[in-house]
């Protein structure tokens, strides 16, 4: 009897997968197309597809959020499409299959409950949890040969922040607060100055490729929202230096807890922390001069892994 092992990590923008056995990951977006009558039609790269299909009358849904299942049947098809990719070729009739499955530290029970029987429904014999930061830590305390510190991983709709030590999370948190928040303040920011709206694509697009943590940043993006008097699709060029108050607002919310989680533990561990740094990971970690300007607010070491979108899944396979 073959016997797998798999790993999940749930994030609103995307949904990983690994097989434990050969090391080999995949990951889609976490949405699903709907049509006008309810069906399902689509899901990852094929209903991103289906939505931007002129005529196509169908909607985009995202199953999870905040790491939770609130749309059964649309996680079950972005998990099944998964399975499929990974280990349909192998699967037979006498197969197993174990779980694995990340979570953010403030999940609860219930919400596990939920994802644990999405997996059972699928044929899974046993699912087990494991907190964001532990997984994250995995990686990152290899890839910067440390056995303590802080974790940070900003993801799309919510970021874990944790003091790990000894493969415990001695100190830590889950903020709904995360790249989607700063996105939001982008469009608010904009609205405000230019009493234009921003589509959150377009405000997206902005953060990516415009906000930056460095005070002399000249970077310079042209977008298009709707002005809201005149109701006429208008073009604006956004500079970073435009950006920046709100980019240093959204980070210094960090700022606070990492401190807070620092005066949480005791001493000792609290001056081995100081000394081996806070590591970054998730999408938001890309942020321009994140790392530089954390360093700055807490005078300790700052380090974003090479890989920040992928640190969970490779944590989880370690």
């Amino acid at each position: 009897m073959a016997n797998y092992e798999l790993v999940f990590d749930f994030g609103s923008a995307y949904i990983s997968a690994g097989l434990k056995d050969d090391g080999f990951t995949d990951k889609i977006p976490a949405v699903v197309a709907v049509a006008g009558d309810g069906q399902l039609v689509g899901v990852g790269v094929e209903a991103l597809r289906l939505s931007n299909t002129v005529g196509s009358g169908v909607k985009l849904t995202h199953p999870i959020l905040e790491g939770a299942i609130i749309d059964t049947e649309g996680a079950k098809a972005l998990i099944s499409a998964l399975l499929n990719r990974l280990v349909n070729y192998k699967m037979s009739a006498f197969s197993r299959y174990n779980v694995t499955c990340a979570v953010p530290c403030g999940l609860i029970s219930s919400d596990k409950n939920t994802i644990e029987a999405v997996f059972l429904s699928l044929g899974a014999k046993q699912v087990t949890f494991i907190e964001t930061p532990l997984a994250d830590s995995a990686y990152l305390f290899n890839e910067f040969r440390t056995r303590q510190g802080v974790v940070v991983n900003i993801g799309y709709d919510c970021t874990d922040l944790a003091i790990v030590s000894a493969n415990t999370i001695a100190a830590g948190c889950t903020l709904y607060y995360s790249g989607k928040s700063l996105t939001e303040a982008i469009m608010e920011r904009i609205l405000s100055k230019y009493m234009i709206q921003l589509s959150f694509d377009a405000a997206e697009y902005l953060k990516l490729n415009c906000a930056s943590l460095y005070p002399n940043d000249s970077t310079v993006v042209a977008v298009s929202g709707v002005n809201t008097q005149s109701g006429v699709t208008e073009q604006v060029n956004i500079s970073s230096k435009e950006l920046y108050d709100t980019v240093v607002e959204f980070v210094r919310k960090y700022v606070k807890i990492i401190q807070s989680l620092i005066a949480s533990v005791r001493d000792d561990l609290a001056t081995l922390v100081r000394t081996d740094g806070v590591m970054l990971c998730g999408g938001g970690a890309k942020l321009a001069g994140l790392d530089t300007f954390l360093q700055g607010e807490l005078g300790m070491p700052i380090y974003v892994s090479s890989y920040p979108e992928d640190v969970t899944i490779k944590g989880l396979l370690s």
